[in-house]
């Protein structure tokens, strides 16, 4: 068969916006470190400024300590019902606290409960002490999980993120890009852990116990349900927030980072003004459904004459809702039956506003048998009086 190329208004043409007030581009540049905006299961950033400068980010650390001690707890080395038994050292850690005592003893999970709702720089030395037996050796778990995940521009020196100096070698470091990568990370693998940053207050009633969390955009910012807050001198005031994101299509998860804000206030607005951006400008789209066909050639020595043709998986992707998304489908020189099930007789080329943005397979969603000699035959006299 010739060589066919030919332009096909796939099942996504342009995406129309209804009920939707979108805003502009936008820049919240000004008197912040960094910002990111993106997206969960796809990793697309969506929006950002200064994101692979490695900066202070204080207790924002703790998402390490949680994630080193979720998996510890998955691979059974510890248990999220352990009893601690705090020691003197954790007890008297200074800086943002949760109020242990030194001799208690208390759960491992409400200690993460304190580390991420209210801060706790002593619940992330608890945590530290009983998974690494000496603090010190935890962080070298911290940097090794870090390097792991190759998280290039991660640097820890203790398990909560108050700085021991004012130097830079004082501080806890990472990117923004690597945060984003962390974060990503925690939510895919131990999405639970939005039952605890979701916590609007962390209310104990055995310890007369009743403190806000420390993320300020929590019932203020609709839909937010975590994620972690940061604040020392060198780093500015930080949050990194997500948000999910639900009846536009496809639902999918937002992540906003917000590093080195001058006031809190400004810290808040910027992170409603990121998130909300990417709620009211984008949505989760299959460019290919591998269920969907997008195209029907004429085979001239398969049996049937008309094939259909699919995509050989699924591609989605984070689109603007006034992007226009069409497809192009290029077949092989030569494609003759018979033909099985899932072989490959072209590509598909995805553009989004003109942009080829990625490729999958043309194939066959069922065999094609061979035609006899007399169809084609048949087939061949047919095309040449027409």
């Amino acid at each position: 068969m010739r060589k066919i190329s030919k332009v096909l208004s796939l099942f996504l043409l342009i995406i129309t916006i209804f009920n939707v007030t979108a805003y502009a581009e936008i820049n919240i540049n000004q008197d912040i470190s960094a910002a990111l905006l993106g997206d969960v299961e796809t990793g697309e950033i969506l929006y950002s400024y200064n994101i692979d400068e490695q900066r202070a980010i204080a207790s924002i650390s703790k998402l390490m300590t949680y994630l080193v001690m979720m998996d510890a707890a998955s691979e059974g080395k510890i248990s999220l019902d352990d009893d601690i038994v705090i020691s003197g050292h954790a007890a008297a850690t200074e800086g943002s606290r949760f109020g242990l005592i030194s001799g208690e003893t208390i759960k491992l999970s409400m200690l993460a409960k304190g580390m991420l709702v209210v801060s706790g720089n002593d619940c992330a030395t608890a945590i530290a002490e009983h998974l690494g037996k000496t603090e010190d050796n935890f962080v070298k778990m911290m940097n090794e999980k870090a390097s792991e995940l190759g998280l290039l521009s991660a640097s820890f020196i203790n398990p909560h993120g108050l700085p021991i100096d004012d130097r830079e070698t004082g501080q806890n470091h990472m990117s923004a890009s690597d945060l984003y990568k962390l974060t990503r990370h925690i939510l895919t693998k131990y999405p639970e852990v939005l039952e605890i940053t979701s916590l609007k207050e962390l209310v104990i009633p055995e310890r007369n116990y009743k403190k806000t969390a420390t993320n300020p955009a929590l019932g203020i910012v609709e839909g937010v349900d975590g994620f972690k807050t940061g604040y020392t001198d060198k780093a500015g005031i930080c949050l990194i927030s997500t948000i999910p994101v639900t009846g536009s299509g496809q639902d999918f998860r937002l992540v906003g980072i917000i590093l080195g804000a001058k006031t809190h206030e400004d810290r808040l607005n910027k992170t409603k003004e990121l998130l909300e951006y990417g709620k009211n400008n984008y949505s989760y789209k299959r460019l290919a459904d591998k269920t969907h066909k997008v195209d029907e050639v004429f085979i001239n020595n398969s049996k049937s004459g008309n094939v259909s043709i699919y995509p050989s998986v699924d591609y989605n992707k984070m689109v603007k809702n006034d992007d226009s998304i069409w497809t192009k489908v290029v077949y092989s020189d030569s494609v003759k039956a018979p033909l099985k099930q899932g072989d490959k007789v072209g590509t598909i080329s995805i553009f989004v506003n003109d942009e080829e943005i990625g490729q999958v397979d043309a194939v066959v969603s069922e065999d094609i048998g061979k035609a006899n000699v007399f169809v084609i035959f048949l087939r061949l006299i047919k095309n040449i009086f027409s």
